[in-house]
């Protein structure tokens, strides 16, 4: 059967297919008895406003399309969480993909956010060229997560690496631990800066870093700690490159027979959900995930609106203490 159309509301209201089109667009122009019976005869037919074709007409979608690092990552669903909830008060759709941790596969989400017309487009710590997201960049407004650059003509959101690590080995010093490794996160998403961060804390300590370069997963954190274990001088605590790294890291160290915190402290990043978990209990540094996706939204909505400016917004993390850290062990 065929989908009733505005032309079929019309009929049946009795109204002109203006009025109806009216309705639909929620104008103010229509008194409230007209609206209120155009409304009864569209539901009385299961009618649906072709959105395909008002989009059309006046050049917007109401949509704004996100591009995320890694799905798998509960950083990122707890930012894409906080970005659908403020397009929703915003009147704006979220219309989520992902490349997979894969620069080819980013390209080609972004492109196919792009080919449905968004609005804006929200890019959480893509691993693609600088030149790359500059270029999307010119076909929508964009708002960047996590990678930083010298970006114009777009807006962008990044933590504060240097606070977080300061405030990791700041912890980490003060429980009496000297040899302090980083198992580094990707390079293009962020981990660049939280390494450089690490090494620069402990370096104005005169303590020397041990960087291990790895990723923001489970494996890259298990491999890690396989590798610094095996140092003549291992290490007493490890700071991951995030949650996941740091459940790798716990991971490996359990299998070594290693008790966490009693033979070696691990402390995480972003404090994702399950940091919290009691059989974890995770020291992590945390990041406002909701927030992050709720300002990238409102930003999106300013640029929308005809801000030209760019904004660049640094915020702070803080230090959650659970039970993955303690005193260095004395022999």
């Amino acid at each position: 059967m065929s989908q009733p159309t505005m032309d079929d509301v019309a009929a049946k209201a009795g109204v002109s297919r203006a009025l109806v089109s009216l309705v639909m667009r929620q104008s103010p122009r229509v008194s409230e008895h007209n609206r209120a019976k155009v409304l009864a005869v569209a539901s009385d037919l299961g009618y649906r406003p072709n959105t395909a074709a008002r989009n059309l007409a006046t050049g917007q979608t109401h949509t704004i399309g996100a591009m995320l690092n890694d799905i798998h990552n509960p950083f990122f669903t707890a930012v894409a969480e906080g970005a659908s909830k403020a397009a929703a008060d915003a009147g704006l759709h979220l219309l989520l993909s992902s490349g997979w941790q894969r620069s080819e596969g980013e390209t080609e989400a972004i492109e196919m956010l792009l080919g449905m017309r968004t609005d804006g487009l929200l890019l959480a710590s893509p691993r693609l060229s600088h030149v790359t997201i500059s270029e999307f960049a010119t076909q929508a407004p964009t708002v960047i997560i996590g990678v930083w650059g010298p970006w114009t003509d777009m807006d962008s959101l990044n933590n504060d690496e240097d606070h977080g690590a300061e405030l990791v080995v700041d912890h980490l010093t003060k429980l009496g631990h000297k040899r302090i490794a980083h198992v580094s996160g990707n390079l293009p998403a962020g981990g660049e800066q939280r390494r450089s961060a690490f090494a620069n804390a402990m370096m104005k300590r005169g303590l020397a870093p041990i960087i291990i370069d790895g990723d923001f997963n489970e494996k890259a954190g298990y491999d890690g700690a396989a590798s610094l274990m095996a140092l003549h001088d291992r290490p007493t605590a490890i700071f991951a490159g995030n949650d996941l790294s740091a459940i790798g890291v716990m991971s490996r160290l359990h299998e070594l027979g290693l008790r966490v915190p009693e033979d070696v402290s691990v402390i995480g990043y972003d404090d994702t959900n399950i940091a919290g978990i009691s059989a974890i209990s995770l020291t992590t540094i945390h990041q406002p995930r909701e927030e992050i996706g709720t300002l990238a939204i409102q930003l999106l909505v300013e640029r929308i609106a005809g801000r030209t400016e760019d904004r660049h917004e640094e915020l702070k993390p803080r230090l959650v203490k659970r039970s993955s850290t303690a005193p260095v062990a004395t022999a």
